[in-house]
């Protein structure tokens, strides 16, 4: 299997990830991590009915694509959190728009 395949294996939403391993793969500060959940733009999945300790949070391995593009945003603009929430909340949403228009091109087209 060749390390792309790997990689790609990796970050699908059944595999998950432990919070220290998110800051690991991210290049993200713990604490970012946490302020990038308070702001709802990544989830723990699904949380039990009692809180967990963060050091117990487990993430969707997609998370990881998340936090390295966060990274890659707070370095090339030199963004606070709440800045980085905004840039990914407006991120995400672009890129759902575009799969929602090629969908409906694709729709046309037959």
């Amino acid at each position: 299997m060749s390390s792309e395949t790997y990689y790609a294996a990796l970050f699908t939403e059944q595999v998950e990830v432990a919070f220290d391993e998110l800051v690991q793969a991210s290049g993200l500060t713990a604490e970012e991590i946490v302020e990038l959940v308070e702001h709802g733009v990544i989830a723990p999945v699904s949380a039990p009915p009692t809180p967990l300790p963060i050091s117990a949070w487990r993430f969707s391995a997609t998370t990881i694509a998340v936090g390295r593009r966060a990274s890659r945003l707070k370095a090339d603009f030199d963004l606070n959190v709440s800045g980085l929430a905004l840039a990914l909340t407006f991120l995400e949403r672009i890129e759902a728009l575009e799969e929602e228009l090629n969908r409906l091109r694709c729709g046309l087209l037959r």
